[in-house]
């Protein structure tokens, strides 16, 4: 399974290269992340979406992404305030 998030994550990277301000690539790579369990690589892509999201007027989606920043906040052990 490991494997599969790091080739993931190969394509991700591509992805964010060829588009910056691609907000599902993102996304996914913190999707990616978590399941190799690097929570604060998973923060850090899941926060750059969020932040995409906003930015494209994606409210839905942005409340989406809050809502998983606050379980991986959790399921990490991570607050906020420590990425600052």
């Amino acid at each position: 399974m490991k494997k599969i998030y790091e080739n993931a994550l190969a394509e991700y990277q591509k992805a964010i290269k060829a588009d910056p301000e691609n907000a599902q690539a993102y996304l996914n790579m913190s999707m990616a992340f978590h399941g190799l369990n690097n929570g604060r690589n998973s923060i850090l892509a899941a926060r750059k979406a969020h932040d995409l999201f906003q930015k494209k007027g994606d409210a839905a989606k942005a409340v989406e992404i809050r809502a998983k920043l606050r379980e991986l906040y959790k399921t990490y052990d991570i607050k906020p305030e420590d990425f600052k």
